[in-house]
């Protein structure tokens, strides 16, 4: 069986030294780099570590653990961790698939990469049950936001939501759709009429769940009776 490469982010002189030296003494774990910031140069990159191991003090920690996640690249897992609860949760929100405090042991350590390595999350319970639960209240606001969406909203104007929620602009969701800036600015004029809305940012938000669609603003015409 292969060991499980590991990449190691720390400006941590001792540190990194005392990772390093856990790796070196399991032949499951094998160092195959480190570097001083939060970022995987082109070298460690094209060592293709299994797992990067990623100072939670570094700036910009959280913001690497974002661009990992989205490029489907090697799992991370937070080392150094102070004692906070909010911060292991935006970290777990964040793509981080483990969490270390600074006082781990080294037999954590070692199981740790392995647990992660195997697709599953190394974090306290506590944390992990309230991170469920977010997630769970997010999913169940974004499927009810969604469905009044899909009532007041042409399938057409869905589609343009889509994209601008996605941060797109008019000519990008034009390029997208292969219709023209002008009628992406008229369905965009309509949506906002239709959901009660007035800034673009309340549109990405209702979009996501965040905030729901004004009610009562727009509803069906009745049909009109005949004298």
């Amino acid at each position: 069986m292969s060991p499980v490469r590991v990449a190691v982010l720390s400006d941590d002189g001792l540190l990194c030294e005392y990772f390093v030296r856990i790796a070196g003494a399991h032949a499951s774990l094998q160092v195959v780099g480190q570097d001083r910031r939060a970022v995987l140069p082109p070298p460690l990159r094209a060592a293709r570590p299994d797992v990067v191991l990623v100072d939670g003090r570094l700036e910009g920690a959280l913001d690497l653990c974002k661009v990992l996640k989205n490029e489907a690249g090697p799992a991370v897992i937070f080392m150094a961790v102070r004692d906070d609860d909010d911060w292991a949760r935006w970290a777990l929100e964040a793509g981080a698939r483990g969490i270390l405090a600074k006082n781990a042991r080294a037999d954590h350590i070692v199981k740790a990469v392995r647990v992660v390595h195997e697709g599953q999350i190394w974090a306290r319970r506590r944390v992990l049950e309230e991170s469920l639960e977010r997630l769970a209240s997010a999913s169940a606001a974004r499927l009810a936001s969604e469905t009044i969406l899909k009532l007041r909203l042409s399938s057409r104007q869905m589609e343009v939501l889509r994209q601008a929620a996605a941060g797109l602009s008019n000519k990008e969701v034009a390029f997208r759709l292969t219709i023209r800036p002008a009628t992406v600015k008229a369905h965009l004029t309509k949506i906002f009429q239709k959901l009660g809305l007035r800034r673009r940012s309340e549109l990405v938000a209702a979009y996501h769940g965040l905030i729901p669609p004004a009610s009562n603003r727009i509803s069906p015409r009745s049909p009109r009776r005949r004298a």
